[in-house]
């Protein structure tokens, strides 16, 4: 039976999440262009559905908004030498599905990356010599400065109304703020969230031992806000339900607040959901032609277009240049030089160090995932590396708030109490109605390098629902990320033992990586970009070398991840991708210089 063909449109994403909201929103309202994007999750998540959401067992237990992993799911080794394990419980990471994709239940920190993490290689070579680079890391330069990236990073923060306080305007740095920070033209549009007790406490620690706290720049709400688009929002309730939840009343910015809202009204964006891509096909030369996909009833469809996007999760959009291998690609798009699942990389995000502050409160029930403060004294070269054993750094956070402080103080309790004490019995629930919140950690979240033998291909064994090759993951980490992990968690622990604890642990060593054990929802490379098609898959902005009517949005375009969450970056390479997009090459179709 043959795939029923649609009528052809301009572009054609495949996912429906924040990358494709922001294209949409920005091409559609000035142009005549038409739009679809495939999603394979439900349209099911809207305001009503979040109204009084709080149902922990629905969203943080069996994963609501994540991904099907009985359908189709990855596999992980740590070398090339092991056996691969397809991932088959949620463990390291979330990746969402829905319309509006895993912006709808992220925790909402913002950052912009620093002028250094885009000079990565550079940087290091210029101030401690190209020696200290390890010889199987592949450190790159990204293709796009800071300073071009600004007016972008800019504009994301504007249009979902980020909460903070800005700490370098123009070149003058401003007090409370991130002193190490790039250049911004204005402040945040929304002042910083309500601080809790014990951000408060990590704030006055980290001054008192010279170093620069602030608060975390957040794309929730601190006031009611109304944004460029004329979207109205409520301010946050600082009810504790953000991360793996929507926001009740909108506070939270995501795509369904924001974007989806101005490029659904010119009735030329369309977004079918539950439907799953299957193939990018190409013509005798190599362009594509458009996306083969099924939907909720296993029809296959064929989606034709000019340009096709990749605007799925990091893993699928690898995935799905693999996939596609007709014609002209025979090891798929984007991969005539072999680059495509090069450079995969993770983050490095651990809590080393936690403390007992006896018979203190500190309402860990109540507030966000960003009503906490930020250190980023040691991320990037913001320190002096030439008396350490690593290239790289981390910032390092103090615990917000949390929707289920109970479960979360039960495993931080262990390694605080008296030596031999048990993780359960009457006397262990005693210990836990006493301490729960009394007792908070630090977290880090680290750079990952990107080295030779970390990558991502396709499983020659393991297969989804539709009987096509998973993608395998090879990953762990190596002895420079060890090292920057022992210098954090020291600094973590003096940080601390400041804040006046009455028992701290610290967990000295990094662990082998496991993908069964949460971390982050960051994986980042595979289709990164660069300065030629011999060094990476795409160019500055996300459109394929080899394949220039394709094009891919997200993570999957950086070369290495910095010591930040990336939803910041993701939205400022969307905009200006679709900036190109609509004044370029709607005009005159070809290679963006």
């Amino acid at each position: 039976m043959s795939a029923r063909r649609h009528e052809p449109v301009e572009i054609v994403t495949i996912g429906g999440g924040m990358t494709a909201s922001v294209l949409a929103s920005q091409i559609l309202p000035d142009t005549s262009v038409r739009m679809v994007s495939l999603e394979q999750g439900p349209a099911q998540w809207t305001y009503p559905d979040f109204a009084h959401n709080h149902d922990s067992l629905r969203y943080n237990n069996r994963f609501a908004m994540m991904q099907d992993l009985s359908r189709t799911s990855w596999t992980w080794r740590p070398n090339a030498d092991a056996p691969t394990l397809p991932f088959r419980q949620y463990g390291s990471f979330h990746p969402g599905q829905g319309l509006g994709g895993s912006m709808v239940h992220w925790t909402a920190l913002t950052w912009r990356f620093l002028p250094d993490h885009f000079r990565f290689r550079s940087v290091n070579v210029e101030r401690y010599g190209a020696d200290r680079i390890p010889e199987e890391m592949d450190a790159r330069d990204w293709p796009v400065t800071y300073e071009e990236l600004e007016p972008y990073y800019d504009k994301v923060e504007y249009d979902i109304g980020v909460s903070g306080l800005a700490g370098n305007l123009g070149g003058r740095i401003v007090e409370g703020g991130n002193p190490f920070e790039g250049p911004r033209r204005r402040p945040y549009p929304n002042p910083p969230l309500a601080p809790m007790a014990f951000g408060e406490l990590f704030t006055e620690a980290s001054r008192d031992l010279g170093l620069h706290p602030f608060p975390t720049p957040a794309g929730i709400l601190s006031r009611g806000w109304t944004d460029p688009y004329g979207n109205t929002r409520a301010g946050c309730l600082y009810c504790g339900f953000c991360t793996r939840y929507g926001c009740e009343v909108g506070a939270k910015a995501s795509p369904l607040t924001t974007w989806l809202p101005p490029a659904l009204a010119t009735g030329r964006y369309e977004v079918r959901t539950r439907c799953r891509a299957l193939e990018i096909e190409t013509a005798d030369d190599g362009r594509a032609t458009g996306v083969r996909y099924v939907d909720a009833r296993g029809t296959e469809h064929f989606q034709p277009a000019e340009i096709v996007v990749c605007a799925a999760f990091t893993l699928e959009n690898v995935r799905m240049l693999l996939l596609s291998r007709g014609g002209a690609h025979p090891d798929g798009i984007g991969n005539d030089r072999g680059m495509v699942g090069r450079n995969y990389t993770y983050q490095l995000d651990q809590a080393p160090a936690k403390g007992l502050w006896e018979g203190r409160k500190f309402n860990f029930y109540m507030g966000n995932g960003c009503t906490n403060a930020q250190v980023w004294d040691f991320n990037a070269d913001n320190f002096d590396h030439s008396d350490v054993d690593f290239v790289g750094g981390a910032r390092i956070q103090c615990e917000g708030g949390q929707r289920e402080p109970i479960s979360s103080s039960d495993q931080l309790l262990d390694g605080l109490l008296n030596d031999g004490a048990r993780q359960w019995g009457a006397a262990w629930k005693a210990e836990l109605g006493r301490s729960w919140d009394s007792v908070g950690h630090l977290e880090i979240e680290g750079e990952s390098p990107a080295y030779h033998g970390n990558f991502m291909d396709l499983d020659p064994t393991y297969k989804d629902e539709w009987g096509l090759p998973m993608l395998r993951i090879t990953f762990d980490w190596r002895e420079n990320e060890r090292n920057l992990y022992r210098y954090v968690a020291a600094r973590c622990g003096e940080i601390v033992q400041a804040m006046g604890a009455d028992r701290t642990d610290v967990t000295e060593e990094l662990a082998p990586y496991r993908i069964d054990e949460y971390q982050s929802t960051h994986p980042n490379g595979g289709a990164i970009m660069g300065f030629s098609p011999g060094d990476s898959v795409t160019n500055s902005y996300g459109q394929v070398w080899d394949t220039p009517n394709v094009f891919v949005t997200g993570a999957a375009l950086f070369p290495q991840n910095p010591g930040a969450n990336p939803t910041g970056t993701v939205g400022a390479l969307a905009m200006r991708t679709a900036e190109a997009i609509r004044d370029r090459y709607l005009a005159a179709p070809g290679e963006l210089l």
